[in-house]
């Protein structure tokens, strides 16, 4: 059951000009935002007040300081809000451009302490995630595999290959540079039917995947081609948008400041693929007339997005879109709280679940919160995305993937 890596793919040529991409979106603030960083202990190296340019850096985890934040756009630092326990809500910045950009000097060699203290010190290392955990790697981790998620499956999400194709050198140059942190085996993961600008190589491999049901996500990828679940490895994932701008560094010294991201959904008057500031404000970015009655706004798709409101209201880490419903939708796991109702197995859950999961004693063992079951069923190869579909057609509305993520935090705990 689930999807499976494809034969050799068939080259095409689309790019940005051809999808009649609209002009930049220019927004007044950008932030960061603490919950895309599970598991950090946020070390402020800034105050409100400061000016900061592009690229610098404003934070580091407290536990492993080589790890640091940098600031995605060039103002001064307007906000640091807090929320329960001090947790980091977000670090918003004013943007105003005459403050300048920080360079940075690509190392002269490829060797893999160079390429990992240049990644560290530009702050690209934070695009890198775990299975299991989902957490920023250690620096001096060793993963199994590393996997670049070069596809797109998330409905109204932008497509991945004429964005990569109009950052061809970018894209090179990161998967490049990804191929030299590590040992392990580099897979770029893309749908079938594309070519990519990537050389392979014995340790570099593209593969492609039939398109479908979560086909995009770095799950399925991982259960495909190096499973994890039960033999106690890592591996490492990053997104396609990541690669270019770690490529950006490398190649122009500066870090790449935008996403081209979708703003989409059934309460959009005008949907189109946008250029954006990283960590855009998305009250900036949406304005009155651009939809119709009250909404509910989600950064990310609707199914595995989250909620942007608040001092929350900004682009996250990773998403390539914006999704914006009429308030009145309230069948979605958002809405629900972790467990509402009783499980009642049919058989689009076998249809909708992980690839190599067997979904309904799964959903059973994290509804009881049976933690030994839930491993031995797969769960630390899963992260909360992978359950979105489950979440959303199980007649219980239960919340899969925040119950799954208790289950993961005890067996993080645990150690």
């Amino acid at each position: 059951m689930g999807l499976k890596p494809e034969s050799t793919p068939q080259a095409t040529t689309n790019t940005l000009s051809e999808l009649d991409l609209n002009e930049p979106r220019s927004v007044s603030r950008v932030a960061i935002l603490g919950r895309d960083y599970r598991g950090i202990n946020f070390e402020l190296l800034c105050e409100e007040g400061d000016r900061v340019t592009a690229g610098s850096v404003l934070m580091r985890d407290a536990r492993r300081p080589e790890i640091v934040f940098t600031s995605p756009g060039a103002g001064s630092v307007a906000r640091i809000e807090r929320g329960l326990r001090r947790r980091l809500v977000s670090l918003q910045i004013d943007l105003n451009e005459t403050v300048g950009i920080t360079r940075y000097t690509a190392p002269e060699t490829q060797e893999q302490s160079s390429l990992r203290a240049f990644m560290l010190e530009s702050g690209a290392w934070t695009a890198l995630r775990t299975r299991p955990f989902g957490n920023i790697p250690n620096p001096d981790g060793e993963p199994a595999a590393i996997f670049i998620t070069a596809m797109e499956s998330e409905p109204l999400a932008p497509a991945a290959l004429p964005i990569i194709n109009s950052f061809a050198a970018e894209f090179r140059a990161g998967v490049n540079a990804l191929a030299g942190i590590s040992a392990a085996t580099l897979y770029v993961c893309h749908s079938k039917g594309n070519s990519l600008p990537v050389d392979e190589s014995v340790n570099l491999r593209c593969v492609p995947f039939s398109e479908g049901h979560s086909a995009g996500l770095p799950g399925v990828h991982i259960n495909a081609l190096c499973p994890i679940g039960f033999g106690g490895g890592e591996v490492w994932h990053i997104g396609f948008q990541d690669v270019i701008s770690l490529g950006h560094l490398l190649l122009h010294g500066t870090a790449w400041l935008e996403r081209v991201i979708s703003i989409a959904g059934a309460a959009v008057k005008g949907p189109g693929m946008f250029r954006v500031p990283q960590g855009a404000s998305i009250s900036d970015l949406l304005d009155a007339g651009s939809y119709q009655g009250p909404v509910r706004v989600v950064s990310g798709s609707a199914l595995r997005g989250q909620a942007a409101t608040g001092g929350e209201a900004y682009l996250g880490a990773g998403h390539d879109q914006i999704t914006v419903l009429p308030e009145t939708v309230t069948d979605t796991p958002e809405n629900s709280g972790a467990t509402t109702g009783v499980l009642i197995p049919n058989d689009a859950l076998e249809d909708l679940a992980p690839p190599g999961i067997f979904p309904v004693p799964l959903m059973r063992a994290l509804q009881v919160g049976d933690v030994d079951r839930a491993r031995d069923l797969g769960a630390l190869e899963l992260v909360e995305e992978d359950l979105a579909l489950l979440s959303y057609a199980c007649l219980s509305k239960s919340d899969y993937g925040l119950l799954l993520r208790n289950v993961l935090n005890q067996l993080e705990g645990a150690g």
